[in-house]
C-alpha cells in the first residue's frame, strides 16, 4: 500500500527497527545509570556476583529457549500461538525452577560466597520466564513493541533501583528485587499486546510441533549456554569474582556500539514473510548509519565511560574497545545468519517430521553457532589456565580474553557472509558507507578536540558525567548535521519519516 510517495512497508522496516534502536539507547543510558548505582555502591567482588547471577539465569531458561525459535516463526504468520506457548511455558517452569536452583547452590559454594545472595536470583528467573514467552511472540508478530516494553522496562528499573539500592541502601538484594519487578512489568506489556493471537480452543498440533523442533534447538540452546559460562568460568578458574566484575564492566561500556544492532531487529521476521533484497539492503544501511559513529565515538570516550562507573574500571579501557569491534563483527555476521534463517521456508507446513527440522538451514546455523562459542570457550578456559601461574593483571586478562572474543567474531563475520552467498541471492551493500566513515571521521576530530580541553575527570560519578554529556551531544549534533549535508538518502529517509507520521497523525484524525 502506498501513501503518496511513501513506500510504507519501507518505512516500517526502518521504524521497528529504528524504535528497537532508540529503545537500546534509551536501555544503555539508563543501563548504564543503574549500573552506576551499583557499581558505586557494591565492591569489585559484589558486582562480579551481580553478573554471576545474571549468568546462571540463563541455565533456567534453557527448557524455553527451546521452543522460543519456533513459536516466533509460527507468530511471524499471524497463528494463533499464545494459547498453546502459554500453555507449554507454565509446564515448563518447574524444571526451570529446580535446575536454577541446584546450579546456583552448589556454584556458590565453589567461590565461596553465600549462597543465599545467589540462590535470591530466582525472583528475577520467575518474571523473566515470562519475559521470554513475550519475547518470542512479539519478536515475530510486532517486533517494534519489543523496543516500547524495554523503554517501560527501562525506566522502571531507574526508578526502582534509586529507591531499592540508594534510598533503602539494600545494595545487591535492592538490585535483584529491581530486577525482578520490571522485569514484571515488561512481561507484563508484551503479553497483552499478544492478545490478538490468543484463541479460547487450544489445539496440540502447535504444541507437537514445537516440541519437535525442540530437539533441532537443543544446539541452539547448549550454545547458548555456554556464551554464558564465560564469566563463570572466569571466576571459577581464577578463583575470585572479582574478574567477573570488570569483564562485566567492559561489557556494559562498549555494549552502546553493539545496541545499534538492534536496527537490524525487523529485518528477519520481514525475510521470514516475503522479504527482499531491498529489505535487506535498508536494514544493513540503516545499521551502519548508526554503528559506525557510536564506534568512533567509542573509541574516544571509553576510558572516560568506565570511570564513571568507577575510576578503577578504566583500567580495562583498552578491552572494552576491543569488544566494540567484536560487536560490530558480529553485526555483519548476524546480517548472513538472518538472511540465511529468514529466507528458509521449510517449516510452512504444521505437520513436519525431525528430520524435515535437521536437514533445514536453520539447524546448520544452530550448529555453526554451536562451533563458534564452543571454540570461544575451549580458548578462553586454555588461556586463563595457561596463564593463572603468570600472575597477569586485571587489564591484561580482560585485554586477552576481549582478544580472543575479536577472533571468534570475525570468524563468525565470514562464516555470515560466505552462507548468504551460499544459500541465498541476497548480498551486503557498501552503499552509503564511505559517507559515513567520512562524517564520523570529522565528528571524531571535534569531539577529540573538545575533549582535550577538558583535561583528567573529576572522580565523583554525576560530575564527571557532568563533562561528557556535552561531548556526547555535540558529537551527536555534528555527525547528524554534516551527514545531512553531504547524504540524499540520509535527507530522503528524514522526509519519509516525516511524511508517514504525518499523513497516520491525519488518518487517524480524519
Amino acid at each position: 500500500m502506498w501513501l503518496g510517495c511513501v513506500d510504507v512497508s519501507k518505512v516500517k522496516l526502518r521504524l521497528s527497527g529504528g524504535l528497537a534502536f532508540a529503545a537500546n539507547i534509551l536501555s544503555y543510558l539508563t543501563g548504564f545509570i543503574f549500573s552506576i548505582l551499583i557499581t558505586r555502591r557494591l565492591t569489585e567482588e559484589e558486582f562480579g556476583v551481580w553478573a554471576l547471577i545474571g549468568s546462571l539465569i540463563n541455565y533456567g531458561l534453557v527448557p524455553f529457549y527451546l521452543v522460543s525459535p519456533w513459536i516466533s516463526r509460527d507468530a511471524a504468520r499471524g497463528k494463533r500461538v499464545l494459547g498453546p506457548a502459554l500453555v507449554l511455558f507454565l509446564s515448563l517452569m518447574p524444571v526451570s525452577l529446580i535446575t536454577y536452583f541446584v546450579i546456583a547452590s552448589q556454584y556458590a559454594i565453589t567461590i565461596r560466597y553465600d549462597p543465599t545472595i545467589i540462590i535470591l536470583g530466582i525472583i528475577v528467573l520467575i518474571p523473566y520466564i515470562f519475559l521470554t514467552l513475550g519475547n518470542a511472540i512479539q519478536s515475530g508478530y510486532a517486533p517494534q513493541n519489543l523496543g516500547l516494553a524495554k523503554i517501560i522496562f527501562e525506566i522502571s528499573k531507574i526508578i526502582l533501583g534509586f529507591c531499592m539500592v540508594i534510598a533503602l541502601n539494600m545494595k545487591l538484594v535492592g538490585a535483584l528485587i529491581t530486577l525482578s519487578i520490571a522485569y514484571f512489568l515488561q512481561a507484563s506489556m508484551l503479553m497483552y499486546c499478544s492478545k490478538p493471537l490468543f484463541e479460547k480452543d487450544i489445539g496440540k498440533d502447535l504444541i507437537i510441533k514445537w516440541v519437535k523442533g525442540a530437539s533441532v534447538s537443543t544446539v541452539q540452546v547448549i550454545t547458548n549456554v555456554i556464551a554464558a559460562t564465560d564469566i563463570i568460568l572466569m571466576a571459577w578458574i581464577i578463583g575470585h569474582a572479582e574478574i567477573a566484575g570488570y569483564w562485566q564492566a567492559a561489557i556494559t561500556a562498549s555494549a552502546l556500539v553493539f545496541y545499534s544492532s538492534s536496527l537490524m531487529s525487523g529485518l528477519g521476521p520481514r525475510l521470514i514473510s516475503g522479504g527482499t533484497q531491498r529489505d535487506l539492503d535498508k536494514a544493513f544501511d540503516f545499521t551502519m548509519m548508526f554503528m559506525i559513529p557510536l564506534l568512533f565515538g567509542f573509541f574516544l570516550l571509553s576510558r572516560d565511560i568506565l570511570w564513571v562507573l568507577r575510576p578503577t574500571y578504566s583500567l580495562v579501557w583498552v578491552a572494552s574497545c576491543i569488544l566494540a569491534v567484536g560487536g560490530v563483527m558480529i553485526t555483519l555476521g548476524e546480517f548472513g545468519f538472518t538472511a540465511v534463517y529468514g529466507t528458509d521456508k521449510f517449516d510452512l507446513e504444521d505437520s513436519l517430521s525431525v528430520g524435515h527440522y535437521l536437514k533445514s538451514r536453520v539447524f546448520l546455523l544452530n550448529k555453526l553457532e554451536l562451533v563458534l562459542k564452543s571454540a570461544y570457550i575451549t580458548c578462553l578456559a586454555t588461556m586463563l589456565v595457561a596463564t593463572k601461574s603468570l600472575s597477569l593483571g586485571i587489564a591484561e586478562l580482560t585485554i586477552l580474553i576481549a582478544s580472543i572474543n575479536l577472533m571468534i567474531a570475525i570468524l563468525k563475520s565470514v562464516i555470515g557472509l560466505k552462507l548468504m552467498k551460499k544459500y541465498t541471492s541476497l548480498r551486503l551493500s557498501g552503499g552509503n558507507i564511505a559517507h559515513y566513515l567520512i562524517t564520523s571521521t570529522i565528528m571524531a576530530i571535534f569531539v577529540y578536540i573538545l575533549r582535550m580541553s577538558i583535561g583528567e575527570l573529576p572522580s565523583r560519578a554525576i560530575e564527571a558525567a557532568a563533562y561528557l554529556l556535552p561531548l556526547i551531544i555535540s558529537g551527536a549534533v555534528i555527525y547528524g548535521a554534516v551527514l545531512y549535508a553531504i547524504n540524499r538518502d540520509f535527507r530522503s529517509f528524514l522526509g519519509e519519516v516525516y511524511s508517514f507520521i504525518t499523513r497516520s497523525s491525519m488518518r487517524k484524525i480524519i
